[in-house]
């Protein structure tokens, strides 16, 4: 398993606790300690595997990893933050590193008002970030990728106005992460799973989560 982009997320370590041999990989860019975050999990737990896991500082593109060599590779929530044409190469690396039969999944915010790039900012600054409109995601990542697109989801919001005063208030805040997850049922919901171009209009459309396989 690849992880890219992998940030501070606990997907790497389900995949690690499941028997996976896992790689991860990450720039930093957003959290600068994210591979501390993974040493010290390994240092503290011991029902898993530290050898099973390695830990990469640096940019996806500029890694020589085994090529034909994944099972399965991830990206959420990175590629949006690649500049120009960075995201297309980025999934024609990530074909030539995928095993045959493979599967990769890749999230990207999604936008029914056209492609939109944007800068934005956080604790860290500012930062890129495109939000892909449907015909977008096919022109510049399931095209360039070469690979097979088995279906793509469509998750949005129900009620974004309740939860960003509910999570993001003094209250909750300090946990957010963590009732986001509790109460992912209940906020969000799955709008469309399939392969077709035309989608109904969604009222709070906001991740598109893309699967494809070699």
């Amino acid at each position: 398993i690849l992880d890219i982009g992998c940030g501070k997320s606990f997907l790497p370590l389900y995949y690690l606790y499941r028997g996976s041999q896992v790689w991860v990989v990450d720039n930093g860019e957003f959290y600068s300690d994210f591979d501390k975050f993974y040493r010290q999990i390994l240092d503290s737990r011991l029902f898993l595997d530290g050898d099973r896991m390695n830990i990469i500082w640096g940019n996806f593109q500029d890694i020589d990893f085994p090529v034909n060599h994944f099972d399965l590779i991830t990206a959420v929530s990175t590629l949006e933050h690649l500049k120009l044409g960075a995201d297309m190469n980025a999934v024609m690396k990530i074909s030539s590193l995928l095993k045959k039969g493979g599967s990769c999944i890749i999230s990207l915010p999604f936008s029914q008002s056209g492609t939109k790039e944007r800068f934005l900012s956080n604790n860290n600054g500012f930062y890129f970030q495109r939000d892909y409109e449907l015909n977008c995601v096919y022109k510049r990542i399931i095209e360039p990728s070469g690979l097979h697109l088995k279906y793509f989801y469509i998750i949005g919001e129900r009620f974004p106005l309740l939860g960003k005063k509910i999570f993001f208030g003094k209250l909750l805040s300090r946990y957010r992460n963590l009732w986001t997850k509790l109460l992912a049922g209940f906020f969000w919901k799955i709008y469309y799973k399939g392969s077709d171009l035309k989608v109904p209009q969604f009222k709070y459309p906001g991740v598109i989560i893309v699967i494809l396989e070699k």
